[in-house]
């Protein structure tokens, strides 16, 4: 007779009680005692599962196993004990069946299989027992993960996202210097300067920065590192749940489950070290919701607050729309009731007012543009800004910093690729792509230094310069009269957060400076019997 041995470990805490060694030990001598000639596994002589869990019935060795047992090549499989095979009864009675139907007799080391109805009952029982035993291991393990995390403890080494390094000693996340003013540069410069996160992407990949792979950042990365909160010092555990497969998902043998996102109440927070301040984080979260209702606005017919404006009664955002020759905002939740909850209980659609476009928008275009004329508001804002300690002036000089790095690589770039084509190493035609590809990137780097220096230059304001900036919020200001559609409603994008509606007054919520906000009141003519 042939037989197939079968092992199987899946923890170092098994392997002290079922060690692969000894089960193979084991089953050699059963298999001698007995006479049966032994199926080898490729060059291994048993079929061995070595950390693969005892719940999962798709394993690789005990899939060729039951593969040997369907052609017939087999005569017996031999398990140490039968929760090695597997750790849940109806696995263990779906294999026993399987291997019953094809001839093929089951065997244990630790107990006798046999046909009668008491040996089929014990077996069924040891099953009960694996299975029992398998969930009290995995029920202690969430316990004291839990209680980990209750202590201030990062349960999963693995968590640690790029810019933090995981320290073994106190369990929790600390800052990797190197690559936490990548992070830093990478959270001021999208709040600053105000990209989208393909610039963003494009601005690190010129500077030579890695990202979390290794590779070219892309904006779908620095997108949900930039939604991040663990860098603002919260790291969230538990988030997710084991759950049943959505309907009508196809998964593979064994992988019967699915993740889904907690409640947030049941998340366990720890605090670890922050790597950019909370306000720095709201501004980017911010301006990522800008890019996107951006990406989502009405191009049919030009509206000047479209994205900014929200309904003061609800909170909802108030859409563009046109009746005949009329130019209106409404609230989005006026046709949606499930939205508002109602005075009485339940839901209904928001009753907030609709505004006249005209009406609304000159008033926050002359408020926002009055602070822009305003030449010493302009001073001031700027005096803040380019003060030695702000944020403007370190990101800026460590964009410098790197520009200048990168540059200083493009010699040594240069001759290296000179030299392999001397050598050989490179066709005539991979040449000059290359070089080409270097001195366009060194271009456009020699470019971006000249504008930093010349911003840096301007940091340090004084008594002429603020004569200047005087002047250029005069030029502004004859200016602002000239400027397109486009102009000005990228202009309040920049300055303006949001605008509320509420009747007869707007308030207007704008991003000046970067860390604090300004609200003020500005009364609106009163509706007429038109309904404006």
């Amino acid at each position: 007779m042939k037989a197939a041995m079968y092992g199987r470990v899946s923890t170092d805490a098994q392997a002290e009680k079922y060690g692969i060694p000894s089960q193979v030990e084991a089953l050699k001598k059963r298999c001698q005692e007995k006479g049966w000639e032994t199926v080898p596994d490729g060059g291994r002589e048993a079929f061995i599962d070595d950390g693969y869990s005892g719940s999962e019935l798709d394993r690789p060795a005990l899939n060729r196993v039951r593969e040997l047992a369907r052609k017939g090549l087999v005569d017996v499989v031999l398990a140490y004990d039968p929760d090695r095979l597997s750790r849940k009864l109806s696995h263990q009675m779906l294999l026993a069946d399987e291997f019953e139907r094809e001839g093929v007799k089951l065997e244990f080391i630790t107990q006798e299989v046999g046909d009668s109805p008491e040996h089929r009952m014990f077996f069924n029982m040891r099953g009960v027992f694996a299975e029992y035993e398998r969930e009290k291991i995995r029920e202690r393990t969430v316990r004291g993960a839990r209680e980990k995390a209750r202590q201030g403890k990062v349960v999963n080494p693995r968590a640690a996202p790029y810019g933090y390094a995981y320290d073994t000693h106190r369990q929790t996340l600390v800052e990797d210097p190197e690559k936490a003013e990548v992070v830093r540069f990478m959270f001021h410069t999208f709040a600053r300067e105000g990209l989208s996160l393909e610039r963003l992407a494009a601005t690190l990949n010129r500077l030579g920065l890695r990202s979390p792979g290794g590779g070219r950042w892309r904006a779908s990365t620095l997108g949900a590192m930039l939604r991040h909160e663990v860098y603002t010092g919260r790291l969230h555990q538990f988030r997710y749940r084991n759950a049943e497969p959505k309907k009508g998902r196809m998964s593979r043998a064994g992988a019967k489950t699915s993740r889904v996102l907690r409640p947030r109440e049941e998340w366990l927070t720890v605090s670890v070290e922050p790597l950019v301040a909370q306000e720095v984080f709201d501004a980017v979260q911010r301006r990522l919701e800008k890019n996107l209702e951006m990406a989502r606005r009405n191009t049919r017919h030009e509206y000047l607050l479209c994205g900014l404006l929200f309904c003061g009664r609800c909170g909802g955002r108030m859409g563009g729309h046109r009746c005949r020759d009329t130019a209106f905002y409404r609230c989005n939740h006026k046709k949606k009731g499930d939205l508002v909850p109602a005075p009485g209980g339940g839901y209904a659609p928001c009753t907030g007012p609709e505004v006249k476009a005209g009406a609304v928008e000159s008033v926050v275009w002359e408020t926002v543009t009055g602070l822009v004329r305003d030449p010493e508001f302009l001073v001031t804002e700027l005096r803040k800004r380019n003060e030695g300690s702000s944020e403007t002036r370190q990101m800026l000089e460590k964009e410098l910093g790197l520009c200048s790095e990168r540059l200083g690589e493009f010699p040594g770039e240069e001759q290296r690729l000179v030299e392999g084509y001397r050598k050989g190493l490179y066709p005539d035609f991979m040449m000059r792509e290359e070089m080409d590809r270097l001195r366009q990137e060194q271009t456009s780097l020699e470019k971006r230094r000249k504008e930093l220096e010349s911003r840096l230059s301007l940091l340090a304001l004084s008594g002429a310069q603020e004569a200047q900036a005087r002047a250029l919020a005069a030029r502004i200001g004859k200016n602002l009269d000239e400027l397109s559609f486009n102009q000005r409603q990228e202009l309040l994008r920049l300055l303006v957060e949001k605008v509320y509606y509420r009747e007869t007054e707007l308030e207007i919520s704008t991003i000046i400076p970067l860390s604090g906000e300004m609200c003020q009141l500005h009364p609106l003519p009163r509706r007429g019997p038109g309904g404006w």
